[in-house]
């Protein structure tokens, strides 16, 4: 029966108490004795496991906390984006708050102008019994002009807070507010300047100072004595009495008509023409470009005239128009 060697029997070696080792140098050949008592081996061993397994956990640890860092890493620049973002949308409202008070502004002007702020006023003025009955506050009718105004006005409260997609939608709705209010101002704005350039270019002033001797409309001619139709007025004036252009325009006729004698005839836009009869003398000539009060001629008696006097025409389209209404200013 073959022998058991020491480390091929564990019980034998673990039963004992120590564990010695044996170091023999090789250049001085001394033996070096190391006794380790068996329980230090087993603390050691079981200190070493500790340490891995708090190793094993520290490293989880580790790795979780590389997560956590890279995840806030992530989240901080998707903040910043959003931030960037929200204050990208706060501008938009800033800028379109100022744009829309701007409007604001402007609306109330072209209210002034157009003398809508006392009919919108005194619309808004309740009676009692309105009062006694109900304490819903009066609203204007549909066109007035507080629909522009009440339609621009902004919340005065905080809003709660909201989603970016939110705020995007609230911004998008804003836009699409200004671009038509700006739309319909813009198409106020060029039906004021029109009417202001209809209103420059209809005569407002006597072309020269006398009284009417022959009114528009019909009447017996004082040549032939038949009942015709008078086109304009005639203005009774001294011969040689300067005649002033009504209105600014361009001068399209200036020369000798049959039965009107020496004309001048002046189209001031917009259909608008007027025309000036029996002048003696004609100062300007057909192209050129007038101002309202400039002098054009002089008080005559040409072509078939009964005396010293101005035929005043105006047309619209070609049809005569009754200069009557016109006469109210005069620059003399």
């Amino acid at each position: 029966m073959a022998k058991k060697s020491f480390f091929s029997d564990k019980s034998l070696w673990l039963r004992d108490r120590f564990l010695t080792l044996m170091v023999i140098p090789e250049r001085t050949r001394k033996v070096h004795k190391l006794v380790i008592p068996f329980f230090a081996i087993k603390l050691s061993v079981t200190l070493v496991s500790l340490a891995l397994i708090s190793l094993m956990f520290v490293g989880i640890d580790y790795v979780r906390v590389l997560g956590q860092i890279a995840e806030n890493k992530r989240l901080k620049g998707e903040n910043f984006k959003l931030r960037q973002e929200v204050q990208l949308i706060r501008n938009k409202v800033d800028n379109m708050e100022f744009t829309i008070e701007r409007v604001r502004n402007y609306a109330k002007k072209l209210q002034v102008l157009t003398g809508q702020t006392e009919k919108s006023s005194s619309s808004r003025k309740p009676t009692r019994k309105r009062e006694e009955k109900s304490d819903e506050p009066e609203r204007e009718p549909a066109g007035e002009s507080g629909d522009l105004e009440s339609s621009l006005q902004l919340p005065k409260e905080e809003p709660k807070a909201e989603s970016i997609k939110s705020l995007e939608s609230r911004v998008g709705g804003m836009e699409i507010m200004t671009i038509t209010v700006q739309s319909q101002l813009a198409n106020l704005e060029d039906y004021l300047f029109s009417r202001r350039a209809i209103a420059k270019a209809t005569p407002s002033i006597v072309p020269i100072p006398g009284y009417v001797s022959s009114s528009f409309g019909y009447r017996y001619h004082p040549l032939d004595g038949r009942r015709r139709l008078h086109h304009g007025v005639d203005i009774v004036a001294e011969p040689g009495t300067p005649v002033r252009a009504p209105a600014p325009g361009l001068v399209v006729f200036s020369g000798y008509k049959s039965g009107y004698g020496k004309v001048v005839v002046i189209d001031h836009g917009f259909g608008i023409r007027t025309l000036f009869a029996h002048n003696s003398k004609l100062f300007v000539n057909r192209g050129v470009n007038v101002k309202r009060g400039d002098v054009i001629s002089q008080v005559g008696s040409t072509g078939h005239s009964t005396g010293p006097h101005l035929h005043y025409e105006i047309r619209k389209n070609g049809s005569p128009v009754n200069p009557a209404p016109f006469l109210q200013e005069s620059p003399f």
